[in-house]
């Protein structure tokens, strides 16, 4: 019984780093051309205690596709490669804060936008009450492709959109 199970052992850990050799580095460096075409972020913040946070964007490339082992049957599947970048919103005037992703971000790769997570955070939270500490934060998620959107959990929209919704704080003891 012991030698089956060294055996399983050492067999799935040379399929676990021949997996591994599989994905080669993807060139995640971007450099939007010229002609990009930009998306303004605009957030109003809501209040003294809160701020938004920096904005997650993530572009798809389906030129340097990853490679991996599926764990239902152990073929190799190719699938697009994803890069996730932090942008900080700049504060502009009084609540308003700023910030522009490039549609395409460029490089080896050619990056294209695929989604952006976006929204506010409290950054205190003295006036809601004594002792309380800020937890998580509250957003958005905004689809630019098919790929983004497959969950059907978003509407289209074509040109400006403007989102206001009021966020109210959750308090748990």
């Amino acid at each position: 019984m012991y030698k089956k199970t060294r055996m399983l052992f050492l067999s799935l850990m040379l399929f676990s780093a021949t997996g591994c050799s599989l994905s080669r580095t993807v060139n995640k460096t971007s450099s939007p051309p010229a002609d990009t075409k930009w998306v303004n972020i605009e957030v109003k913040n809501p209040s003294q205690y809160t701020k938004p946070f920096p904005l997650e964007v993530r572009y798809i490339s389906y030129e340097c596709k990853k490679r991996r082992i599926s764990g239902f049957d152990g073929s190799v599947i190719t699938e697009p490669s994803y890069n996730v970048i932090v942008i900080p919103m700049q504060q502009e005037s009084g609540d308003t804060w700023k910030a522009k992703v490039a549609k395409t971000g460029g490089g080896s790769c050619k990056w294209t936008l695929s989604a952006v997570n976006l929204g506010i955070e409290y950054i205190d939270a003295i006036h809601l009450g004594k002792g309380l500490v800020p937890g998580t934060a509250v957003g958005v998620a905004l689809a630019f492709d098919n790929d983004a959107s497959r969950n059907g959990k978003y509407r289209s929209v074509q040109g400006d959109l403007k989102l206001s919704p009021k966020y109210y704080p959750y308090i748990t003891e």
